[in-house]
């Protein structure tokens, strides 16, 4: 797995013909009034670009892998736009390069996921707690093993990709052994977690 900052001493030649996954931690906030954690979020996305197109000195990215996402083409692409309007500007930018938007998600098994974690947030007893999280362990191992699988399947060799998941999912997938994994982490996302772990704490 590859560092941001090691990339400019990468030989090209290394990395040729491989499979490249660039992966972006997901950063999802309500379009809200919170002009500070507004200015955070777009940063990091601005961020995330310029990072990524360093990267691209290994090959451009082709394709986008979104989390949340059923669909792909230009439907998934107004799907972002209207759902996660920060993230937007930086699909907008990389498909109008040449890359396309695939979803990761199986509907049944992702619907599965939410339903268990909605009711996670409700449940008072410990005794339903524990079930409930046992079904909610397995729904999400099963929504992990559906992304790697979709990941390891469509990401061609020779092809670079953007993953945008988050980091707690990422680090469970289990991807094919041949594809090369980049994080790509913008220097403010340390910041962004400190202001929501203060601002949702006090």
């Amino acid at each position: 797995m590859a560092e941001l900052g090691k990339i400019q001493r990468l030989s090209v030649e290394e990395f040729k013909g491989k499979r490249r996954l660039f992966c972006i931690p997901n950063i999802f906030v309500a379009d809200e009034e919170d002009e500070k954690l507004k200015e955070l979020v777009e940063k990091y996305w601005e961020e995330a670009i310029v990072h990524v197109e360093k990267l691209e000195k290994l090959g451009f990215v082709t394709k986008i892998f979104v989390e949340t996402i059923f669909i792909e083409g230009e439907e998934a692409v107004n799907v972002i736009r209207e759902t996660n309007p920060y993230l937007y500007p930086f699909i907008e930018k990389k498909v109008s390069e040449g890359a396309i938007v695939i979803g990761i998600e199986d509907p049944a098994v992702f619907g599965e996921f939410i339903d268990w974690g909605n009711c996670l947030r409700v449940v008072k007893t410990s005794s339903v707690m524990q079930r409930v999280f046992d079904y909610f362990s397995k729904a999400t191992e099963r929504r992990i093993m559906e992304i790697s699988n979709k990941i390891s399947d469509t990401l061609k060799e020779g092809e670079s990709a953007v993953l945008i998941l988050r980091d707690q999912d990422r680090i469970k997938l289990s991807l094919a052994k041949d594809i090369e994994i980049f994080l790509v982490v913008p220097s403010v996302y340390d910041d962004i977690l400190k202001y929501l772990r203060d601002k949702f704490l006090f």
